[in-house]
């Protein structure tokens, strides 16, 4: 694929799934938040199941802590955003000192948030710092791949969420076109025969056969998209 390894090829793709993973659950997550702090039910055990990540808090208020803060839960906010700045740091000559810097200071506002007086409106500044990332990557990597490797991954892992937390059907179509022109230009090698299935399913099979249950399409859709690349 090109000059760039395969190593560097994966680290740009999971940096772009990374990153988004952060942006998309944090937007997805304040919507969790104003059910949760008006219930004192369980209201976090059916979004745990819908991202397939264990349930294992003990209250609302727990969750909301340690899913966005807690740097020991894998599965939290913060620890998908070392995630990403890791492979950042190792894509240094690729994407450039700059467009690093503003992931960093996308971690340090996360940090910061945490014992800001109002941490879930003080995260807004993670997502500000999030899309300043973006642009800098999209206006100062010069080489065309690695810029698509990343949009690659943003689209693959957006795509994802939408499916398991629940999106209108013209959003998720709109990203599934997106990440047909992204990927046919990363260089990056893919199972096309996936990707067909994937675009039949998204367009035809409602159509075709509109007594499918639209839970197991979209676990059919998470399933394929999960072969889309061996990365």
């Amino acid at each position: 694929m090109g000059i760039i390894s395969v190593e560097k090829a994966n680290n740009l793709l999971w940096l772009g799934r990374y990153s988004e993973r952060v942006y998309t659950t944090i937007r997805m997550f304040y919507v969790q938040f104003d059910k949760m702090i008006d219930s004192e039910n369980d209201e976090y055990s059916e979004f745990c199941h819908k991202l397939n990540i264990p349930v294992i808090y003990s209250s609302n208020e727990d969750f909301i802590s340690s899913y966005i803060f807690d740097k020991e839960n894998p599965d939290s906010v913060i620890s998908n955003l070392m995630r990403a700045n890791d492979n950042a740091i190792v894509l240094r000559d690729e994407i450039g000192t700059e467009t690093m810097s503003y992931l960093q200071l996308c971690l340090s506002a996360m940090e910061n948030s945490k014992n800001a007086t109002a941490p879930l409106m003080a995260l807004q500044n993670v997502l500000d710092m999030m899309l300043a990332f973006w642009a800098c990557a999209d206006d100062y990597i010069i080489d065309p791949e690695p810029r698509n490797l990343i949009k690659t991954g943003r689209s693959i892992e957006r795509i994802d969420l939408y499916l398991r937390l629940g999106t209108d059907e013209h959003t998720l179509f709109s990203e599934y076109q997106k990440l047909t022109g992204r990927i046919a230009r990363s260089g990056i090698e893919y199972h096309e025969i996936a990707l067909v299935r994937f675009s039949y399913l998204i367009q035809c099979e409602k159509e075709d056969h509109p007594e499918t249950d639209d839970d197991a399409l979209r676990k059919t859709l998470i399933d394929v998209l999960e072969t889309l690349t061996d990365y």
